[in-house]
């Protein structure tokens, strides 16, 4: 199924858009509807559930395209999974940690996106920096680096350059355990969702970038669903750079607790140990004191930098 959402303010619904691949029109009020939805701000009380009811009973799997608030287009596998389904309602994902991002690159940037997923970060930094900027995008998934090549294209963006890799503390294949479908954004090295593991390509972060070409990075984004730790410990040369990135990255207790000799925290201690300050994300940006103790518990957007 190939379905479209046209409904950023650029691009008004249009009664034909919503057509599967078998011809059969889906009704315009749910294109209308959505459009209507993304007038309501990002996190507003009851705004989740509404689209959650607005898509029952209608096909949510198969591919699908979206188009964002900045007229951008996106490939995705379900509208379920939570990146896809605000990409619809909200016509952005995590609003909060792309403005923060695009606070901090000037039009000559470099960004790189280690979890890109289908690219909803990578896509409008990219589109944003071009032609000047940077933007690499790495995505460990066999069955959605596809998505982020074709997202990358589709979009007209030179200024990407996508690498199917999982991002580790050494070189050599990794066992990688791809998510269902409805939640394609949660693919991990480690086990989950009682699937069996696939071999993906294992590269160091400094290798990647040294193949790349890349001599400097501004802002490193990290969401590896827990191995943040072994994203940062294959980085050393980067971070150990007399100008080192602001790092922006992903905290959840579950998942790091999988990650063998460390556990929830293990990011943020290898990050404090080369001289890094730690803050949440509000924090950092409302200019409030770092944080004095490794959080263990719960699930947080943390921020890094040195000097």
């Amino acid at each position: 199924m190939r379905l479209t959402f046209p409904c950023s303010p650029s691009h008004p619904p249009d009664p034909e858009a919503l057509r599967d691949s078998g011809g059969v029109v889906h009704p315009n009020w749910l294109s209308i509807a959505v459009r209507l939805l993304r007038l309501v701000p990002p996190g507003t009380r009851g705004k989740t559930r509404l689209g959650r009811l607005l898509l029952k009973g209608h096909r949510t799997t198969g591919d699908v395209e979206i188009v964002d608030r900045f007229g951008l287009r996106f490939s995705v596998p379900s509208l379920s999974e939570p990146i896809a389904f605000h990409l619809l309602i909200d016509g952005v994902y995590e609003p909060d940690v792309l403005s923060f991002i695009l606070r901090y690159l000037e039009p000559s940037a470099v960004f790189v996106d280690v979890g890109a997923s289908i690219g909803s970060l990578t896509i409008p930094v990219a589109h944003t920096l071009a032609p000047r900027g940077r933007v690499v995008a790495i995505e460990a998934s066999g069955r959605i680096f596809p998505y982020l090549s074709r997202n990358a294209a589709v979009n007209a963006l030179q200024n990407v350059q996508c690498v199917h890799s999982a991002v580790s503390d050494r070189e050599g294949n990794v066992e990688f355990y791809e998510a269902p479908v409805d939640h394609f954004g949660m693919g991990s090295m480690g086990p989950q969702f009682h699937a069996q593991p696939s071999q993906v390509p294992g590269r160091t972060l400094d290798h990647i970038l040294a193949e790349a070409g890349v001599t400097r990075v501004d802002v490193l984004k990290i969401d590896v669903e827990g191995f943040e730790a072994k994203v940062l410990s294959g980085a050393k040369q980067l971070l150990r750079d007399r100008h080192p990135p602001l790092i922006i990255f992903e905290f959840i207790d579950w998942a790091e607790a999988r990650l063998s000799g460390g556990g929830p925290g293990t990011a943020q201690r290898r990050l404090r140990e080369w001289g890094f300050k730690v803050w949440r994300l509000g924090d950092f940006v409302r200019g409030r004191p770092e944080l004095s103790d490794i959080v263990t518990v719960g699930n947080e957007m943390l921020v890094a930098t040195r000097g």
